[in-house]
């Protein structure tokens, strides 16, 4: 009666350690929607922040330690938030609309860095141009959440 008590425990034991199990690697995530889920973060930072010019947006997509390496300058949380207000008390007041292009991405656990082509059109009116940078980012993923560590811009001409 005892090994048949024994064994049941066992059996139980083993039973749930497989289904959690199960369940944890069902919801493990490939490399690539890793990195489909910080080219949504990337999105939507420059869709709220850059073009919306929403400070209140950047600790949603940004670590409080985020650093940009800018076209030479090195930018923080800090220095965006003002480039935002500023942004909002300009005259002209273009849209601006962001496509990117991935070229390269790498995930290492729970750090995921990415090499894209950034497309940014602005329009005012009948008024439109285009500018085109050169970036990666490195992602980090903390309570389910990529957010973004730091990033790394170079503008390109646009002949």
């Amino acid at each position: 009666m005892k090994f048949i008590k024994l064994l049941t425990l066992f059996a139980l034991t083993l039973l749930v350690y497989s289904c959690s199990t199960a369940t944890a690697e069902k919801f493990q995530e490939t490399d690539e929607e890793a990195t489909i889920a910080v080219e949504k973060v990337v999105q939507g930072l420059f869709d709220e922040v850059w073009s919306g010019h929403d400070e209140t947006a950047i600790t949603k997509y940004q670590t409080d330690d985020f650093l940009l390496l800018e076209h030479g300058e090195v930018w923080n949380n800090d220095t965006i938030a003002n480039w935002c207000e500023n942004a909002k008390k300009r005259e002209l007041q273009f849209e601006r609309i962001n496509n990117f292009e991935r070229i390269a991405a790498k995930r290492n656990g729970d750090k995921l860095w990415l090499a894209y082509h950034n497309y940014g059109t602005f329009k005012l009116d009948t008024v439109s141009f285009k500018s085109s940078w050169l970036e990666s980012v490195v992602a980090v993923k903390k309570d389910s959440v990529w957010k973004l560590e730091l990033m790394h811009s170079t503008r390109q001409s646009n002949d």
